[in-house]
């Protein structure tokens, strides 16, 4: 369990404070407060309630996560919910874990809080942690600004399907006989399913976020940010259903490469069917019942009889390796 505030200042200093010595209505225009929750104690989020007057419904959703997107507004500050993904490895493939995330947003300050670490949360806190001059942003921009970092997280785990496609496709041409790739397909197409599963019912948030009439937004200056936010999102959407497209993809790759090797199979088995058939061709004829001088050669017409068979079980070859059917 985790708690932290930080006071982003653009008159002086950022500093770490302690929540319960920080009173919101001191707070001016040139401040900031962050509030990021990690777990789901119970007092650490009351205590989080009592300070910014969360409404007893957010406070609930904090206790028992929704697990969806949702976007709410409560009097003075919005509410948005959003499902957080952070990569992972589930054997040599690669997948990622699922974790609700919750953004407060009111005068001045932003609340956020998770059931586990996130990286990119650390990452945007690491980047922006000596740029005081975030203090005179308004919560509503910077949450903007954290929810671009969420949809970047989105495009890093896509990157690795992306990464994990291109060498499966080299594999599946290095090897076009294994199977095993076909079990490899299967799973990259549920992941990628399962990832366009959840990133689409945020459409709801951003677009609502992006929407003129917002009520959230209407004290601030960020509605450009999150209209351009709401396309970023789309583009996020495309480069999913790319993603899945790469998939199908590498199936046809491997489906045209077994095909080949079927052909190939059928190609080598009509070879061989007619060099047969043209031994018992040969052999029906020279053993027929009819009193011919030439049956009566002896071991030399049978010696004669098998360079013939050879000559034309050549030929049959040779034709074959000119329209390179072996």
């Amino acid at each position: 369990m985790s708690l932290r505030a930080f006071l982003y200042d653009a008159d002086g200093s950022d500093r770490p404070v302690e929540l319960r010595d920080q009173r919101l209505q001191d707070l001016t225009d040139r401040q900031l407060l962050w509030i990021d929750v990690t777990g789901q104690d119970r007092s650490e989020i009351e205590l989080v309630g009592s300070t910014v007057h969360l409404h007893r419904e957010s406070v609930k959703t904090l206790l028992n996560p929704i697990g969806r997107p949702r976007l709410d507004v409560f009097g003075d500050y919005f509410q948005v919910n959003v499902v957080a993904i952070e990569p992972a490895q589930a054997g040599d493939e690669p997948s990622f874990r699922q974790l609700p995330l919750d953004f407060f947003s009111g005068p001045n300050y932003l609340v956020t809080v998770h059931a586990d670490e996130l990286q990119f949360l650390q990452d945007f806190d690491d980047r922006v942690r000596a740029d005081s001059g975030l203090g005179a942003l308004d919560s509503a921009s910077f949450l903007a600004a954290l929810l671009d970092w969420h949809i970047n997280s989105y495009f890093r785990v896509l990157e690795t399907f992306e990464q994990a496609v291109d060498e499966l496709d080299e594999e599946v041409l290095l090897h076009p006989n294994d199977r095993e790739f076909l079990q490899d397909l299967v799973e990259l197409r549920r992941r990628v399913g399962q990832l366009r599963r959840v990133l689409a019912p945020h459409r709801e948030v951003f677009s609502g976020l992006a929407r003129p009439d917002f009520q959230g937004l209407a004290s601030t200056d960020a509605g450009p940010q999150f209209r351009a936010l709401d396309d970023r999102f789309e583009r996020a959407m495309d480069a999913a259903e790319n993603a899945r497209d790469l998939v199908l993809g590498s199936f046809d790759l491997y489906m045209a490469g077994t095909g080949r090797k079927t052909n190939d199979a059928v190609q080598l088995l009509t070879v061989v069917t007619v060099s047969l058939g043209i031994v018992g061709a040969v052999a029906g004829v020279m053993g027929t019942n009819f009193t011919v001088e030439f049956f009566k050669a002896g071991v030399k017409g049978f010696a004669w009889m098998l360079v013939g068979m050879g000559v034309l079980i050549a030929l049959v070859l040779l034709l074959a390796r000119r329209r390179k059917w072996i």
